[in-house]
């Protein structure tokens, strides 16, 4: 197969080099955000917040056909 031919490997709409990369970048603003304010629950809020922003941008990219 060539790359143009293997395009079934999405998570969510989006290529899978993305959406690890979009996990990745969350990921490391959490652990920041831990490291910086050193508070449990601001971390958690801060999670949940990054949460929320992915699910909502989820939603509005348009799907693949």
């Amino acid at each position: 197969m060539t790359a143009t031919q293997n395009r079934d490997h999405r998570i969510a709409g989006v290529d899978r080099g993305t959406a690890l990369l979009a996990s990745a970048t969350c990921l490391i603003f959490v652990a920041s955000i831990a490291t910086i304010t050193r508070s449990f629950p601001t971390t958690a809020a801060a999670a949940g917040c990054l949460a929320a922003g992915l699910v909502l941008t989820i939603g509005i990219l348009p799907q693949s056909r």
